[in-house]
Order: C-alpha cells, then structure tokens, then sequence
C-alpha cells in the first residue's frame, strides 16, 4: 500500500490545467523522470522501472478497452496503478485513472525554485 502511495503521491502534485490534446503517436515514456530536483522513476525499454526511492517494478502500455494512452505502473509486489499519460518533448504528464490531477515531470534535474515556473509555461494535455 505504502508503494502504491508514494505513486499517487508523485503524479498529484499540480493543480488540473485546461490545454491542448497532443499528437495521435505518443512518444516513449522510457527515460528517467524527475519533477524538480528529485528523480521520481527510471523507466526502462525492457519493461522495468526503478522508482525514486529505488524500488524495482514494471510498465507496461497494453490496456485492453481503454481509450487513449495509458500506463500500467507496478512497484514491487504490489497491485498496478494505471495512469493516462502524454509525452511532450522533455516533459511526461501522468493522471492516476479516476482522479483529476496531474502531475508534470521532466527528463532533467530542475532546481526547486524554477520548477513550478517551468511548468507554468507549459500546455498540459486535454486530459489534466
């Protein structure tokens, strides 16, 4: 339970943003994400993933009936969350399924005080 929190914990950090749909393809979410300056997971091409307090789990995008893009995120033993997710350039947005917020992460390291700056910038997907 306490894996599945730090998940839910990572992806509600912002406040819901009205924006623009992105591309029909979506991009890879493989790469290690940050938000700020602390690295939030480490998502790898074989299927594995490395979260920010260094536990191992797994992704995966398969989701049967669901509409659009989604990830499948499990730490450790635990049951998986599934997130709608987008990337867009360096920046992956990721919205636990049945909640409102998203979260924003970055493929660098960005100091605290201009993250939410940086973020603000930003057209989040419809789906935020």
């Amino acid at each position: 339970m306490k894996k599945v929190a730090i998940l839910l914990t990572l992806t509600i950090l912002l406040a819901s943003l009205a924006g623009c749909a992105g591309d029909d393809e979506s991009p890879s979410p493989v790469g290690e994400w940050w938000h700020a300056e602390t690295m939030a997971i480490d998502i790898d091409e074989d299927g594995s993933l490395v979260d920010g307090d260094g536990n191992p789990g797994t992704w995966s995008t398969d989701c049967d009936g669901c509409d659009g893009d989604y990830l499948l995120l499990t730490i450790g033993d635990g049951d998986g969350l599934n997130f709608q997710y987008a990337v867009e350039g360096d920046w992956m947005w990721l919205k636990p399924v049945g909640e409102e917020e998203c979260g924003a992460f970055s493929l660098e390291s960005i100091p605290n005080d201009e993250y939410d700056d940086r973020v603000s910038e930003l057209t989040p997907p419809s789906f935020c």
